[in-house]
């Protein structure tokens, strides 16, 4: 390695042994904080150079002139790790090298390297017929997106990316479509369960489901574990104290208990759960547009019309005359009927930055019933428990952004 390398890598080494043994308590919350986010802008430019050499190893064809069969391979070998995760590195170094927008930002430490992975793989996604410059226009559009969202948001968006060059919403539509039915048929490919006894009274077993199915599954559980408060003004007595919860241990109760009340003598002509899907008539019956669910995402509108074959689908717009969605003063309480027009708008928890799934939040009164607030939509906020109990909290001040969100700060 070249003498001006290895002074480089000494002069980190040197950097990080000093943070590393330096007395982090003693710094103030600032301080912390942006020493954590210089670590990671730091620790996503390393990732950045490792994957420039590994690019550039694949390209000299290193592996072959040292006998591995791979670049994968040889780097598992070299630094033992895992085979997979060293294929899905060196995939990505490859797709990095290929793309100007990616590689710069994720070396100035602007995004992650599971950021990077959501913008490549998109890029590799996009219609064969764009050129080159409109895929350039593509990446550095989720570049920028990537700046101010979660790595599973961003693949989300992801799947909309060809709106940047294309303005024509439908055409927007059909490709989403189809990213979405070519991963609905990559995962019912890898579904798998498998059961083991354990030969102690217990069985144990591993899943891998299509994400629709999934969650399904997980709304049933997590319904069944969410956690509730107790009555108003109930003394500790009467609730008792707050538990030690181990939640996997929780959610193979709730599982079991599921498992025991399953119907078994007619399981094969209804869906065993329901999910609200959001989609229009026409796209219903013949436009390639996704449909979206309440657990926050979305499936083709193949899919959506297989369920409507088994599953009543409930719509969006709500206020027939048979069903009220406000109900004034007249119920303290929201309905049940309230709660799913209101998923229409809401897909997590209302608290800027939270993304608990809708399905575990409570409704809470923007403006509180007690001094007058309607039982109305336009009054109802989705609040996971944690900030349903923070907007009560007189320790902490709370806003509603511009976009619906709320804010929280400690009062001081």
């Amino acid at each position: 390695m070249p003498s001006a390398q290895l002074t480089s890598i000494a002069a980190v080494d040197a950097w990080l042994d000093q943070v590393s043994h330096s007395e982090a308590g003693a710094l103030s919350g600032s301080e912390q904080a942006a020493l954590i986010q210089e670590l990671q802008r730091i620790e996503r430019r390393v990732v950045a150079a490792r994957l420039h050499v590994l690019a550039a190893a694949e390209r000299s064809r290193t592996a072959t002139h040292n006998g591995a069969a791979s670049t994968a391979a040889w780097v598992a070998t070299l630094t033992h790790a895992d085979p997979q995760a060293a294929f899905r590195e060196v995939r990505l170094a490859n797709g990095v090298e290929d793309s100007p927008a990616v590689g710069t930002s994720l070396g100035r430490g602007d995004i992650s390297p599971a950021h990077a992975s959501v913008i490549v793989d998109a890029s590799r996604k996009l219609p064969a017929s764009i050129t080159p410059a409109q895929r350039e226009v593509v990446e550095q559009t989720l570049v920028e997106k990537a700046q101010h969202l979660s790595p599973s948001r961003l693949r989300k968006a992801a799947r909309r990316a060809i709106g940047a060059i294309e303005p024509d919403a439908t055409v927007v539509d059909a490709h989403e479509d189809a990213l979405l039915h070519d991963e609905e048929a990559g995962a019912l490919a890898r579904t798998s369960l498998t059961f083991h006894d354990n030969q102690d009274g217990t069985v144990s077993g591993r899943f891998t489901l299509p994400t629709l199915q999934g969650h399904l599954l997980r709304k049933v559980i997590e319904t069944m574990t969410a956690p509730r408060r107790g009555r108003l003004g109930a003394s500790q007595a009467h609730t008792g104290p707050k538990p030690e919860i181990d939640w996997d241990h929780a959610r193979g109760l709730a599982f079991a208990e599921l498992v025991e009340h399953i119907p078994t003598d007619h399981l094969h002509p209804a869906a065993a759960a329901t999910l609200l899907v959001t989609i229009d008539e026409t796209g219903l019956r013949d436009r390639l547009r996704a449909a979206h669910l309440d657990t926050g995402d979305r499936i083709s509108a193949g899919e959506a019309r297989r369920l409507a074959c088994s599953a009543g689908i409930m719509p969006a717009v709500l206020g027939t005359s048979s069903i009220p969605v406000d109900l004034g003063r007249q119920s303290r309480l929201f309905t049940g009927t309230q709660r799913t027009g209101l998923a229409s708008r809401h897909h997590t928890c209302a608290a800027d930055g939270c993304e608990r799934p809708y399905s575990w939040c409570e409704l809470h009164h923007w403006d509180p019933w007690k001094r007058g607030g309607r039982s109305d939509l336009v009054n109802a906020v989705p609040l996971c428990h944690f900030h349903h109990r923070r907007v009560h909290d007189t320790g902490f001040l709370h806003a509603r952004l511009p976009d619906g969100s709320i804010r929280f700060s400690r009062r001081t």
